[in-house]
C-alpha cells in the first residue's frame, strides 16, 4: 500500500498524532495515511492531515520514503515537510491525541518505531531525504 504523512513544522516544534488504531495503536506518529486511487500525493498528504488534525497545510519538500512491514501491512510510505495555513488543531479520524513537540520532547514519546527512528536521524542532522526500512529480516 502507498500511505503518505508530513511532519508539519511550528517554529521549533513538530506535529504528532497518537495513533486510535491499528497499525501502531496508542503509540505517537507522523500524520498521515493512504493514498486513495487516482488521488496525488500532495492531495492526500493535505486531506489527511486535515481529517486527523484540523489543519490545513501547505505540502513542502519529500523528507523521509520509509518501507514497512507491521501488523499484517506492508506500506511503502513518502512522508513530506509541511507548514500550517489554517484550520484548528483537533484529534480527529485516526488520531486519539494530536501535539505539537519539540524534537527532544519526541524522542521521549512511545514512537513508532520509524517515527523515533526518523526523528533521531534528523537531530543527527541527516541530509533529506531519509531512507528506512522496517522490513524485519
Amino acid at each position: 500500500m502507498v500511505a503518505v504523512g508530513a511532519l508539519v513544522k511550528l517554529g521549533d516544534k513538530v506535529l504528532l498524532v497518537k495513533r486510535a488504531h491499528a497499525p501502531n495503536m496508542g503509540l505517537w506518529a507522523i500524520p498521515g495515511g493512504k493514498v486513495e486511487h487516482g488521488e496525488s500525493l500532495t492531495h492526500a498528504v493535505v486531506r489527511e492531515l486535515e481529517e486527523e488534525t484540523g489543519l490545513k497545510v501547505k505540502v513542502g519538500e519529500l523528507l523521509c520514503v520509509v518501507e514497512s512491514l507491521s501488523e499484517g501491512y506492508h506500506y511503502v510510505i513518502l512522508d513530506f515537510w509541511a507548514e500550517p495555513v489554517g484550520g484548528q488543531l483537533r484529534s480527529a479520524s485516526d488520531a486519539k491525541e494530536v501535539a505539537f513537540f519539540s524534537i527532544d520532547e519526541a524522542l521521549k514519546l512511545d514512537s513508532t518505531k520509524t517515527t523515533g527512528e526518523l526523528l533521531r536521524r534528523l537531530k543527527a542532522g541527516e541530509r533529506t531525504p531519509i531512507f528506512i526500512s522496517a522490513l524485519g529480516g
